[in-house]
């Protein structure tokens, strides 16, 4: 076992390394290949092009390295466009970790040989024959990183690169040293971001317990464990994924590692432990929580939260699978469901991440300059409507196979068991299981807005529709005294009647959900989820009725819109809870504290929430003073983290606008 101090060391260099480096290796190579092979139009090129690339790169060991696996970066050459985008993929998925360990590469590849012979096609031979090229050029790849391991002095690694991922893992660490590779060769050679480890958990297990009969510690464990979840960190970069990019595919990766549900385990807690030891921003702990599954795994989780804030978020299990059962998905399918980046639902590991956010403040908007309401009932029936005829023209996009692949035998084939049994890539759409994620922005706005206009034009009757919306149309320029009225309004967030607003625009929402037309192998599944929308959509939404100026941000994720909670944490969780989360499973609620929490207190407050029916939570330290000195100095805060949406990310990394939106928040 190597020496703690080296994970210090590899923290260094991460934070030492330059973001605007690229692969560097693979950009020279892409780029030349590029040119020469600009009229080939052959069904394996872009096999050959990843096998050629593979032959071609380093393949470099650090004495601090626990796992073999690490790309050479350098500046762009003058006039070098990079991320070279002739080899990329679609990334945002659950790799089939499982069964590799079990199998590997060379095990996927003859199941996927076999299914091509059984269905005879030209195109499936096609395809196992492409996979033959890749497998065959992985495993040249580390077979010559074991050389160069077993050079360094590094013969654990060694001995695992000669074996894995091609092989069957044979133990813990090769286990690990199989996912590695494999992650980075999909993150930083083929090139994408956001590629999760499924149920860690559950599949790491067996090694774990190995692992400890041959005599291992669960310190040495914990360390060569958080080792590994160092790694993540270095694909990425520190740039935020919509601003200061590093020029590579996998810039701003967000990796999640799921764990708990019905069984968390003995490796469950060292996960916990790890992730404590690492306290970098990748990975990203996905807690998918039962709280009586073990009570002891429950008080972990928490102790865990008040030390890792952002870093560690709870989704609530038993309500996810719950609406996974309405919607008829087989239980042994729906009780694996996880989590890929940004709250985003995956189901098993079965599909690429497909997602729409529907534009609700926009429709409204619209809606309001198309026609003149008499009450809310017949607007909330419009946006409804509106928002299933968005939804809908996304859907019938991705069902008729917008997002095919085929022609293009990319890494990420070797990672689905659908490809290895479709001899297909699963975007095609016909994986067993195709979900579309639908997501609703701005609900608070959206509930705020109908509120407004019920009291005011439809219930109280002091303006017109048609006076109210020339307000709007002067974006209350002349009527501050109103927008001051409306804002001292109690709005959604403090735990009042007024919350039912919020709540009726999220059932028409899954309404319009439900009402989709979809093929037998496809399911929408919903959220109240922003992202970013609420602020880079900002300048298209003119004034809305809850007082909103047109141009400034709405409301993000399931939140209130900024400072409109006034009443406490405990209201604001009884408010949320009120949202219709039985028919989601996806979405986000960022809770922003001034301070340290203690875990008695998170654990109180988020398993009350959930008991009322909240669906996920994560925790931010909000110190406002410090975050603005950040803004000033950002020399000195290399290291402070931020809960965005659904990650974790680098406070200085961020634009301005994103920086004040942190700022802005509610802090308890």
């Amino acid at each position: 076992m190597m020496e703690k101090g080296n994970l210090k060391i590899l923290q260094d260099l991460v934070f030492e390394s330059d973001n605007t480096a690229c692969f560097i290796e693979r950009e020279r190579c892409l780029c030349r290949l590029e040119k020469e092979l600009a009229s080939d139009t052959s069904p394996d090129k872009h096999a050959r092009v990843l096998a050629t690339l593979l032959s071609e790169v380093s393949t470099p060991v650090l004495d601090c390295d626990y796992f073999g696996g690490r790309v050479v970066e350098a500046l762009p050459d003058e006039g070098m466009d990079a991320p070279n985008l002739l080899l990329m993929s679609k990334g945002h998925m659950n790799p089939d970790y499982e069964n590799i360990l079990k199998v590997g590469l060379f095990g996927v590849l003859k199941k996927m040989k076999q299914s091509a012979a059984h269905i005879g096609t030209p195109e499936a031979l096609q395809f196992a024959g492409n996979a033959e090229i890749v497998v065959e050029a992985v495993k040249k790849f580390t077979d010559r990183y074991a050389k160069e391991a077993a050079r360094c002095g590094k013969a654990e690694m060694a001995k695992a690169l000669s074996v894995v991922p091609c092989g069957p893992a044979y133990d813990f660490y090769s286990a690990l040293q199989s996912i590695w590779i494999i992650h980075m060769i999909a993150s930083c050679y083929v090139g994408s971001r956001d590629y999760a480890f499924h149920l860690f958990d559950q599949y790491m297990l067996p090694y774990y317990e190995q692992a400890l009969r041959e005599g291992k510690t669960e310190a040495e464990l914990t360390e060569l464990l958080a080792g590994f979840f160092m790694k993540t960190n270095e694909i990425c970069g520190r740039g935020a994924h919509n601003y200061k990019k590093k020029p590579v595919r996998s810039q701003s990766s967000k990796q999640y590692i799921n764990i708990g549900g019905e069984q968390p385990n003995a490796f469950s807690h060292v996960i916990l432990n790890a992730a404590v030891m690492n306290k970098m921003a990748q990975p990203q702990i996905t807690v998918r929580l039962k709280p009586d599954a073990d009570p002891s795994f429950t008080d972990h989780v928490f102790a865990a939260m008040s030390v890792l804030n952002e870093k560690l978020h709870v989704f609530n299990y038993d309500l996810i699978l719950a609406m996974l059962l309405k919607k008829g998905i087989p239980e042994q399918v729906a009780k694996r469901f996880c989590f890929s980046a940004c709250c985003c639902f995956d189901l098993d590991y079965y599909t690429y991440r497909r997602e729409f956010f529907v534009p609700g403040p926009q429709l409204l908007v619209q809606l309001l300059h198309e026609k003149e309401y008499a009450d809310k009932e017949s607007l909330l029936a419009d946006l409804s409507a509106a928002m299933q005829k968005e939804m809908q023209a996304y859907a019938d996009e991705q069902q008729n196979g917008v997002l095919s692949m085929r022609p293009m035998f990319v890494f990420d084939n070797l990672l689905l068991p659908a490809a290895s049994e479709l001899c297909e890539a699963p975007c095609d759409g016909n994986s067993p299981y195709s979900v579309l994620l639908m997501f609703c922005p701005g609900i608070a706005t959206l509930g705020d807005s109908l509120m407004v206009l019920d009291r005011l034009v439809f219930t109280e009757k002091r303006y017109t529709f048609a006076e109210f919306v020339k307000i709007l149309d002067a974006n209350y320029e002349g009527y501050e005294a109103l927008r001051a009225e409306i804002l001292a309004m109690d709005r959604f967030g403090n735990d009042t009647e007024n919350d039912g607003y919020a709540t009726a625009v999220g059932n028409a929402f899954l309404d319009a959900v439900d009402r989709l037309s979809l093929k037998e192998n496809f399911y929408a599944i919903p959220g109240f989820y922003s992202l970013e929308r609420d602020n880079v959509w900002r300048e298209e939404v003119a004034a809305t009725p809850d007082g909103r100026l047109a141009g400034t941000p709405f409301s993000e994720n399931q939140s209130p819109t900024y400072g409109a909670d006034k009443s406490g944490i405990t209201a604001l969780l009884k408010s949320i809870a009120k949202l219709p989360f039985a028919r989601t499973a996806t979405g986000g609620l960022n809770l922003s504290f001034a301070r340290d929490v203690a875990p008695e207190t998170l654990r109180a407050l988020i398993l009350s929430y959930f008991q009322m029916g909240g669906l996920h939570a994560s925790i931010g330290i909000v110190n406002k003073d410090t975050l603005r000195d950040a803004m000033v100095h950002p020399e000195k805060y290399k290291t402070l983290t931020v809960r965005m949406y659904g990650f974790s990310e680098y406070f200085i990394s961020l634009p301005e606008w994103q920086q004040l939106a942190i700022i802005n928040r509610t802090a308890y």
